[in-house]
């Protein structure tokens, strides 16, 4: 985020303190009900979001090096990402073309080749079936139409975005303008410290309902982060169907009188990107946190939700990494026990049948559009 975009969020920052406010939406927005209870609406979910869009699986750095590798089931599709010898990065269905096991997990080195677990077949890093025992009983077979899938996989700004299928991903375009600021940060030397992961038993859109709005952060945060949060301003954008919603923190108070070219936003707000369909990327202080929702095993009530804590360069000394595991201890403590806890017992307050829609206020903007771009991209009706 370059200095002129910083200054001019905090005139509108500063604007919205003195007048007692916060960025609003044109009306109030409505949402059904039925969009965290639905089955068919989840089934629907699954294939126009998760089978079809861009995903961004993780940064340059986890992939760095060549022969890296590394792999994501967390949608049902198992997909490889690995940097091959020529820099190239390349993404596979890691699924064998004999009966259909997984070729590989977690993340590390590809040991020459990628070996089926099941009978032995073996594949090259750019998915050609390479080894077959007992060839002569697959006569007649084509090895090239045994090959593992080729996916379509994009990475620019240190991120990496890969979709389950063979279209072409423009970043750019995907991202909506966000690329502008995000490019700034310099992701592609970030590292990853810390990941965790856990299942809840709400709707995976609630996971990330918490993160496009600071309206709560007063009231359910009071014990945590509220002391250091000011959640009665922020600041929102759209970025085509992602957004970006900045949080301010009390120190913002800092800057004032100070002139304008020595104004920083980053260090006394955060940042939170919201990149479409299903993941928050926060720009901390000092750090970048990821935050990814998935529909979890138990179908519409289940939610797989990723947490990732990135450094600028790596945390090698003692200090640095207590420095970094309280902050994603605090991410975690904060988000799990605060935020989840109320987002189950609003899932189980959905399935009671009083509410026909939540209401997204004026005072909400980001909620309203993230639902809205939803709706769109399913080609559900909007009701607004």
């Amino acid at each position: 985020m370059d200095h002129a975009t910083q200054v001019a969020l905090l005139h509108r920052l500063f604007g919205f303190l003195d007048a007692g406010t916060t960025e609003m939406a044109a009306t109030p927005y409505r949402n059904p009900v039925t969009a965290y209870t639905s089955s068919a609406r989840l089934e629907r979910e699954h294939e126009a979001l998760f089978r079809r869009e861009p995903l961004f699986v993780g940064l340059t750095s986890d992939v760095a090096e060549p022969g890296a590798y590394t792999t994501h089931v967390e949608t049902g599709v198992p997909i490889i990402v690995v940097r091959a010898k020529t820099g190239e990065l390349r993404a596979l269905l890691g699924t064998c073309r004999h009966r259909g096991a997984q070729v590989a997990s977690g993340a590390g080195r590809v040991p020459g080749r990628f070996t089926c677990p099941y009978h032995g077949w073996t594949y090259a890093d750019d998915g050609r079936l390479v080894g077959q025992p007992c060839a002569e009983g697959f006569s007649g077979l084509a090895k090239e139409d045994l090959s593992l899938k080729r996916l379509a996989v994009a990475e620019k700004y240190g991120l990496i975005f890969v979709r389950a299928g063979d279209e072409p991903i423009d970043v750019d375009a995907h991202l909506g303008g966000a690329e502008r600021e995000l490019a700034a940060f310099g992701l592609e030397h970030y590292v990853r410290f810390a990941r965790h992961e856990t299942e809840r038993a709400m709707n995976w859109k609630l996971a990330i309902d918490t993160f496009l709005e600071a309206y709560h952060v007063n009231t359910l945060h009071e014990p945590s982060i509220g002391p250091s949060i000011l959640g009665s301003a922020a600041a929102w954008d759209a970025f085509g169907r992602s957004s970006r919603l900045v949080a301010v923190r009390r120190s913002i108070a800092d800057l004032r009188g100070r002139p304008e070219s020595e104004w920083s936003l980053l260090p006394h707000a955060v940042v939170l990107y919201n990149l479409f369909p299903n993941t928050m990327l926060i720009h901390q202080i000092d750090h970048v946190e990821v935050v990814q929702a998935y529909p979890g095993l138990r179908g519409v009530d289940s939610a797989k939700v990723v947490f990732m804590l990135y450094t600028p360069e790596p945390a090698t000394g003692d200090g640095a990494r207590r420095h970094f595991q309280m902050n994603f201890d605090v991410l975690l403590r904060t988000v799990e026990h605060e935020d989840f806890v109320l987002g189950e017992k609003i899932q189980q307050g959905f399935h009671g049948g009083g509410n026909e829609t939540v209401v997204y206020g004026r005072n909400e903007p980001g909620l309203a559009h993230y639902h809205r771009m939803l709706a769109r991209t399913l080609g559900l009706e909007d009701i607004g």
